[in-house]
């Protein structure tokens, strides 16, 4: 029995398991995003042989919530440079655009359907 054991290669060494970062993950969520739009996209256009035009103020809300949510999480981390009135202000702009992309894209996007 104990010549089984002999047999095998000595384990390596591991290195910790390290998550990763919350900026990581949030830029990961954003990446979840964009791909259920872009399937989402693909299956209608396959499904309707129509590709829905107007889309590209939706397609950046993504990022834009992300950058919004990256401002938070740097300045929280202590690694935001200009303080907290620069983070304030990334955030008040990103805010702000979303909040005109998503005026402007979703009238567009109905526009497809006949709404």
């Amino acid at each position: 029995m104990s010549d089984e054991h002999k047999d095998l290669p000595p384990e390596e060494p591991r290195e910790p398991y390290t998550p990763a970062s919350p900026i990581k993950r949030t830029w990961a969520w954003v990446a979840i995003v964009y791909v259920l739009l872009c399937t989402v996209l693909f299956t209608y256009y396959l499904a309707t042989a129509r590709v829905l035009i107007g889309l590209g103020p939706l397609m950046v809300c993504p990022a834009l919530a992300g950058l919004a949510v990256t401002a938070v999480l740097r300045y929280r981390s202590g690694q935001s440079r200009g303080g907290v009135l620069a983070c304030l202000s990334l955030i008040g702009i990103c805010v702000v655009l979303l909040l005109i992309n998503l005026y402007v894209g979703i009238p567009s996007l109905l526009r497809n359907f006949g709404g």
